[in-house]
């Protein structure tokens, strides 16, 4: 009997590096909430399940909270980025439009007719981007950005005339709703990622995706989730480096999703690598922007002069549904 594993292993083939094939993440620009709260704030509005102590020992100490809608941080992410690249609206082939909650993903007023109200279609009009496909990415929740950068990549490799993706995340969680979500605390908050056929910056060198659908509720497995989550992902992490064709000392940063520092000592100890690699100062400051942790951070590790030409990169997420992602760039 022949078994199909589905999405469990989906990964890029290697590629050398040439004009060609070459895809780069070339600018990144992000907003978040204008309202910052700390974790004690957030408990004594209720809005914590686990005390403000125990948030600070996992490396949280604020979030940003917004007042805009999530539509209105993601156009301004993204024309921060069309206006700092000097890049014109019309010369975008794609845009990816990230969203891990439903509100994300629709324009609502009250009639459900404008469930059909997209927002990465009013993002394309109001951006003037007149010949951009628009495309939606929903349903792998915290990993959504990461997925979006993978398919930007496969799309300008299998288009020859395609040139650049605007790729963009947003989530703002309902006014007065709990900011925790299984130990992590929870900012609003959009990105903007300009990708970019024969780009060098941050070019994608390889990625990995897990997909292990048994643990869709993570309402119900949470704890079946934190007894998977360590050993996939190191399992993804080093088979990423593998389809890389580096090994860890030639990585210079570790470029993580923002879901507890705590998480990230231990996982760290599993595959041996030393905290001085992992870029964590966004964690305290901004807690977990969904799916926009990690590209946050690189913009932050690349202007602080952290990061020189050449260096290796690794970028780790995961997104309830239950998705493990990998990415290895070169800056």
């Amino acid at each position: 009997m022949v078994h199909f594993r589905l999405c469990e292993n989906f990964r890029s083939q290697p590629m050398p590096a040439t004009a060609k094939t070459s895809v780069g993440v070339s600018l990144i620009e992000y907003v978040l909430g204008e309202e910052t709260v700390s974790v004690e704030e957030l408990a004594a509005r209720g809005l914590l399940e686990t005390p403000a102590l125990r948030m600070r020992e996992f490396g949280f100490q604020y979030v940003r909270v917004s007042s805009q809608s999530q539509y209105e941080l993601a156009f301004e992410a993204a024309r921060q980025l069309v206006e700092k690249s000097h890049t014109d609206p019309r010369t975008i082939d794609a845009i990816y439009y990230v969203g891990a909650t439903p509100d994300s993903h629709a324009l609502m007023n009250g009639d459900p007719r404008s469930a059909f109200h997209y927002p990465v279609a009013q993002l394309q009009y109001e951006l003037e981007m007149t010949g951009a496909i628009a495309v939606g990415v929903s349903q792998v929740g915290c990993a959504g950005m990461m997925a979006a950068v993978s398919l930007a990549r496969n799309f300008l490799l299998s288009n020859q005339s395609a040139e650049r993706v605007l790729c963009v995340s947003s989530d703002v969680l309902p006014a007065g709703s709990r900011r925790e979500m299984i130990y992590n605390v929870v900012s609003d908050g959009a990105c903007a990622l300009l990708v970019e056929k024969g780009g060098s910056t941050n070019r994608i060198m390889s990625y990995r995706q897990i997909t292990k659908g048994y643990y869709w509720d993570f309402l119900h497995k949470k704890n079946e989730i934190a007894a998977a989550y360590f050993p996939t992902a190191r399992a993804i992490i080093r088979d990423c480096l593998q389809g890389s064709g580096i090994e860890w000392p030639a990585l210079a940063r570790i470029v993580p999703h923002n879901v507890s520092l705590r998480s990230w000592e231990i996982l760290l100890g599993l595959i041996g690598v030393g905290r001085e690699k992992l870029f964590a100062e966004n964690i305290a400051k901004f807690g977990h922007v969904i799916a926009a942790d990690n590209w946050m951070n690189l913009r932050d590790v690349s202007t602080d002069g952290g990061l020189a030409l050449g260096d290796k990169l690794l970028l780790f997420t995961f997104g309830f549904g239950a998705n493990w992602f990998c990415m290895i760039l070169e800056h």
